[in-house]
């Protein structure tokens, strides 16, 4: 399993730098949504053109959100059955064409699991105050011995801040997005319709081993590097070199989590795609 996997990853990786104008759309089409969300970070709602564009660009955000996923789950050849050898070549052109004609398909995929994410979060909120533990409320030791002068009291485990933490990451981390790009990539390769048929067995293919495996190794990509790198500060004496160091980072961090999540979408379409043996028929 663990030949299979790398090689979806490494066939996957290829195919995303072969198709250089193509990736170059999709890096704009990023570049472009992370500007429009810092845009709607950095506005204040002071006067009326400011509500007017804060507006837009809460609207606009998730539409281009959900284009950029339509670019990434359509790209694959190996995701698009119905247009044979013509895909293997495909154009940035006909890729933002049908990203631009398509992309409320995932829209309305991507509706059921917008609101049981909604629900989770909603049930893990009252779930977290009913038992009365606040996720940034610092625990209470209970060690009866004095500590020593300099050395801070230690302090227990929460268990259920620990459980509730764990719950809501593998919802919101793990299981939701899994199966979202298993959503989106058949929504692109059989259409909506037979995406929707096919939920079932979508949704038993995204939590197999294997694909589970594919997003664990993408995730420490895409999620796990750049968190660290976005986060690790730089100390130096010149501004100029720390600035160098700031944009550095920034640079890697846009490479690791476009090309990370393109891979790792690339590669489950393929394991999506390739047939699955069917059990053998016991004898009567």
């Amino acid at each position: 399993m663990l030949t299979e996997t790398f090689h979806s990853i490494a066939t996957a990786a290829r195919n995303v730098f072969r198709n250089w104008p193509s990736l170059l759309l999709i890096a704009a089409v990023y570049a472009s949504l992370l500007a429009l969300l810092y845009l709607f970070v950095a506005i204040r709602e002071a006067t009326l053109p400011q509500v007017i564009l804060t507006f837009v660009f809460a609207v606009t955000a998730p539409l281009l959100f959900f284009i950029l996923q339509t670019m990434i789950a359509s790209g694959n050849a190996q995701q698009i059955a119905k247009e044979g050898a013509e895909a293997e070549q495909m154009t940035a052109g006909l890729l933002l064409k049908r990203s631009l004609t398509s992309f409320w398909k995932l829209i309305l995929i991507s509706l059921p699991l917008i609101v049981l994410a909604i629900l989770i979060a909603y049930l893990l909120g009252r779930a977290q105050n009913y038992f009365g533990q606040n996720i940034n409320e610092p625990a209470i030791s209970t060690h009866t011995l004095a500590p020593a002068a300099n050395t801070p009291p230690a302090r227990p485990i929460n268990w259920r801040v620990a459980l509730f933490s764990t719950i809501r990451y593998l919802a919101f981390g793990l299981v939701l997005p899994l199966a979202a790009i298993h959503l989106w990539v058949a929504t692109m390769r059989d259409g909506l319709g037979g995406a929707v048929r096919r939920i079932a067995t979508l949704l038993s293919r995204a939590f197999a081993p294997q694909s589970v495996l594919i997003y664990i190794a993408g995730f420490l990509v895409f999620a796990v590097a750049p968190y660290f790198l976005l986060f690790k500060t730089t100390q130096s004496q010149h501004a100029w070199l720390e600035l160098s160091f700031l944009v550095a980072r920034l640079v890697v961090v846009f490479a690791l989590t476009l090309f990370g999540w393109t891979i790792t979408v690339r590669a489950l379409g393929r394991l999506s795609s390739s047939p699955q043996p069917e059990p053998a028929n016991e004898a009567a």
